[in-house]
């Protein structure tokens, strides 16, 4: 069955269902690439209806501009949450358009604080008005400037207070074939869920390519809840290669995307030019004409896809992404293929 990948706005031709589903070899890892793990959480999501239940009517009740607080200040979550963390009030950061609001919390153990300063971010997951694609991110201090790989005490309660509000992460963290899974892949018995991110992926919505690479982690582990995506997982080095031999392809034939004015052309010859600059350029998020190159043209979308980076997730299957190397991290990104919001896990594993 043909399945069509639209996000954003952007038609970006379809896929073959039939073509995806072959499980990736665990040397695959050290070559950054991604490895699927077919309905590996199956039997774990049926012990976790209710509570995926109750995170879709947050999701609806958010869209319906119910204050996020006053949801957490009410069961179950306000049950959940009581004598392990305090809730410090919210705020929202006006320089962040997707920012919806950020829950601030203590972690407290018989009425002392353990851990100050961790956070809840809700956000959109882009600026596109028909994506209704949610993102509650967990962490703690300053984000995007603090070491989180410095401070493991916080990390642990962070991951903690995502652990009460979405109970439905015991689908990874206590999924003993998973676990058995990643110990064999990272060749060790110490694993550590941190900097955990709940998903719900709406239609039009997903995440454009990125990477999660992080100091003192290993790789992520996501988890499809419901509903389906399709994913593209690509090396970082397979990807610089793939962008600078299709900008080459197409300055040579003359055929550019219909999409890509003169100015981003020229643009793109100029940084595939110099290795360096399109490294830089990549890990920048910020270079308009790459972004939308690599994100927002079918022909290289589907280039990625017949180059066998493409890969379809159904509930209760996994796929770790390996972040530990600048050069063979896995960048990645999500279409939703459902007319409703699927709900899906993304959690860092630190080994240490």
């Amino acid at each position: 069955m043909r399945i069509t990948l639209r996000r954003r706005g952007f038609e970006l031709g379809s896929i073959d269902s039939r073509d995806f589903g072959a499980a990736a070899a665990v040397a695959d890892w050290h070559q950054g690439k991604a490895i699927y793990l077919p309905a590996i959480c199956q039997q774990a999501l049926s012990a976790q209806r209710d509570n995926i239940a109750q995170s879709a009517r947050l999701y609806r009740a958010l869209l319906q501009h119910q204050e996020s607080d006053q949801i957490l200040a009410a069961p179950p979550y306000s049950e959940r949450l009581q004598g392990h963390f305090e809730a410090l009030g919210s705020s929202v950061n006006p320089a962040d358009g997707q920012e919806i609001e950020t829950l601030m919390f203590d972690a407290v153990q018989e009425g002392s604080m353990v851990a100050e300063d961790l956070w809840l971010k809700i956000s959109w997951l882009s600026f596109c008005e028909q994506d209704t694609s949610l993102r509650f991110r967990f962490s703690f201090g300053e984000d995007f400037v603090e070491d989180v790989a410095a401070d493991p005490l916080r990390q642990h309660y962070a991951a903690q207070l995502a652990q009460l509000i979405f109970p439905e992460s015991d689908v990874i963290t206590k999924n003993y074939e998973l676990n058995r899974e990643l110990q064999q892949v990272l060749d060790t018995d110490c694993l550590n869920f941190v900097e955990r991110i709940v998903y719900f992926n709406s239609p039009q919505g997903g995440a454009y390519l990125h990477h999660d690479r992080e100091r003192g982690h290993a790789g992520v582990v996501y988890a499809q809840l419901t509903g389906k995506t399709f994913w593209l997982a690509v090396p970082a080095v397979a990807l610089l290669q793939e962008i600078a031999s299709f900008v080459k392809s197409c300055q040579q034939s003359g055929h550019w995307p219909a999409s890509v004015s003169g100015e981003q052309q020229q643009q793109l010859l100029e940084m595939t030019g110099d290795s360096g600059d399109l490294v830089e350029q990549l890990h920048g998020f910020d270079n308009s004409a790459l972004i939308h190159l690599i994100n927002e043209t079918e022909p290289f979308v589907q280039r990625l896809i017949s180059a066998g980076y493409g890969q379809l997730l159904f509930p209760g299957d996994a796929l770790l992404l390996p972040q530990q190397d600048a050069e063979l991290c896995c960048w990645h990104s999500v279409f939703c293929l459902d007319q409703s919001a699927g709900q899906a896990l993304s959690f860092a594993v630190r080994t240490g």
